[in-house]
Formats: C-alpha cells, structure tokens, sequence
C-alpha cells in the first residue's frame, strides 16, 4: 500500500519532467533576425521556439561569439546553432536544416575613403580585410590566399577596426553590419561607415545539428515537423505580423519556408 502511494504521489512530477523536451540554442548576435535585445529575441528566434513549442519542446538561445558557439556544437555542449550559412566544409560534420532567411555578405568601407572595388577578388588585395573569426563570407572569398586578411572576435569589433583607420575594409553581412551601425553605441560616434555594392554572395540560414551526437537525426525531423505545423495552423503568420512584418511579406515568408 505504501509503495503504491508513492507511486501514485512521484507520477505528476515524472510526467511533469518528461513529457516535454528542453533544447539549447547556441548563435552569435545576428540583429535584425536575432538578438538578446530584441522583442522574443528576434522574429526569426521566435519562429523557431514557437515551432519547437508545437511539438512539446522547449527551447532557449545562448548568445555568444561565433567561434566560440561553433566549438560548442562541435563537441555536441549544446542542442542546434542557429543561423550558419552552408558550406562544403561544415556538411561533412552538420545536419542542415531547410532554410530559413536569406541575407547578403559583402564589403564596408569608411564613406571618406576611395576604394577601388569592382566586384573582382582580384581588385580587392592592395587593401587589408577585417572579419569575424569562422564568419563564412563566400566560397571564393575563403579560398583566395592574395588578400589581407585579419580576424577579430565578431562583425562589431571589425566595424569599430575599420572606423578607427586599422583596416581599409570589413567583410560581413549586410543586414547585420547596417543594423549594428545604426543601433550599436560603440559604432555611433567616429566616421561614418558604408556598405559597398555589389554583393560578395548571397546565403541562406540554416540550424545546423551536429552529426556525431546521437540523436541529432531525429532532432532534425522534430524541427521540420515544428515548422510544419506553425505554418499549417497559421501560429508562423501571427509570429511575423507581430514583429511588424506586412500582410504581403508574412505571405511570401510562408511561402520561402515551406520549401
């Protein structure tokens, strides 16, 4: 009799603690699709816990330097990254999911300087390059040994090199790069700084899994079905149109993710 009373007194609290999943995120900053700062940390954050929620799992981000999150999944720490662009390189060790923004890397330069930019690598190397440590800017850009090429910790420190005259250039992404120029106080006082056309690439963002944890396939799956069901139920389109998206932008958002 004692035994099944506390059978019966232990089953709430085991269902409680069982019947829902509980993921860790890991991402660098990436404004305006994701940040600590922003409402629900993003829309693109919100779209992703809320597809997650659908299927009874719980979800929360660590915001940290990418190099530093990417080290983290490869060592299976953390659930999913958030936000990687694809590369050969990287699908040999992670599982990709669909996509789910598209977004532009390219070149800032201070507005008083002149640079000689023609959308050639080659008229790139008289000028010394800055970008974030692992940041992915295009295949070829990675693959050219006759650029000058420095590293900082993430895509703020590269503007800020750049403003103070250490660099000519900073290679990043274009959407990122504008938001922090125009909301990061580090980056408000010193010279003006501008992005310069044409694109270096364009990229798609996945969540990336890592191959060797052991349950990263079936986490995948789980994903997908997440995304899935917001779509279907109509939970996606509330999530943007709360973040400000137009009736016309949710609309062809919807489309792009159920690719």
């Amino acid at each position: 009799m004692l035994k099944l009373f506390f059978i019966l007194i232990c089953l709430p609290y085991a269902s409680h603690t069982f019947s829902q999943d509980k993921w860790l995120f890991v991402t660098e900053p990436f404004p305006p699709y994701f940040s600590e700062q922003l409402p629900q940390q993003g829309w693109l954050a919100d779209i992703v816990v809320t597809a997650l929620a659908s299927q009874d799992i719980e979800a929360s981000i660590e915001f940290t330097t990418w190099a530093r999150a990417l080290r983290l999944l490869e060592k299976n720490k953390r659930t999913a990254l958030l936000g990687a662009y694809y590369s050969a390189e990287r699908e040999k060790i992670f599982h990709y999911s669909r996509p789910l923004a598209n977004s532009f890397t390219g070149l800032f330069k201070r507005k008083s300087s002149k640079i000689n930019y023609d959308g050639s690598l080659t008229s790139l190397q008289p000028y010394s390059i800055s970008k974030g440590s692992n940041y992915i800017v295009s295949e070829d850009f990675s693959s050219e040994h006759n650029l000058a090429i420095t590293a900082t910790n993430d895509l703020i420190s590269s503007l800020r090199v750049l403003q103070l005259g250490r660099v000519d250039l900073v290679a990043g992404t274009k959407e990122v790069g504008e938001y922090w120029l125009n909301n990061h106080p580090q980056l408000q006082t010193g010279q003006s700084i501008v992005y310069i056309p044409p694109h270096l690439a364009s990229h798609y963002l996945y969540i990336i899994f890592s191959k060797s944890a052991t349950q990263s396939k079936q986490q995948l799956i789980q994903l997908e079905n997440g995304f899935n069901t917001i779509v279907n139920n109509g939970e996606a389109a509330q999530v943007l149109l709360r973040h400000g998206f137009s009736e016309a932008k949710t609309e062809q958002y919807l489309q792009f993710l159920k690719r």
